[in-house]
């Protein structure tokens, strides 16, 4: 019974860290901020943090093969965030993004208020914007056409809905 209430409490406060919006409000959001801090990046917020006011965010290159960076921050105080590596260094012996392009993008993301966002290297945008799930919209580029386009229908626009 304990575990399935201290399960339940953990469940909650995921669910009310990821604020649920409009989708139009979100595009119309992600269409007004220069997002290129973001391309080639995947962030997004895994829990509240260990201390007062933080959470938790897993920052990760797109498709990464290794593990993401651990970052606790409180999104007023940006400058003192925490960055933990030790699942990189496990998985890929040596860091492959350095603290200042943490920050950078991290800024960027809290700006954006949506808990996943991936970036490829085209500037093709996937995001959940509530959920700590797989991308359930896209911004294709006009450039490019992102391989699994075929798991998305058209929304409107440039942007597409998962199906």
């Amino acid at each position: 019974m304990k575990w399935y209430m201290i399960g339940l409490i953990v469940l909650m406060n995921m669910l009310q860290s990821c604020n649920s919006q409009d989708i139009d409000k979100t595009i119309s959001k992600l269409e007004s901020i220069d997002i290129s801090a973001l391309e080639g990046m995947s962030i997004y917020f895994r829990s509240k943090g260990n201390s007062r006011n933080t959470n938790i965010y897993f920052v990760n290159v797109f498709k990464g093969k290794c593990s993401p960076y651990v970052v606790e921050v409180d999104k007023s105080d940006i400058d003192n965030l925490s960055i933990k590596n030790d699942l990189v260094l496990k998985s890929c012996k040596g860091d492959y993004l350095d603290k200042q392009t943490i920050k950078v993008a991290l800024t960027k993301y809290l700006e954006l208020d949506v808990c996943l966002i991936q970036v490829d290297s085209f500037g093709n945008i996937y995001i959940n914007p509530n959920k700590q799930e797989a991308p359930t919209f896209l911004k294709k580029t006009r450039d490019s056409s992102p391989k699994d386009l075929n798991q998305f229908e058209l929304y409107k626009e440039d942007w597409y809905i998962r199906k």
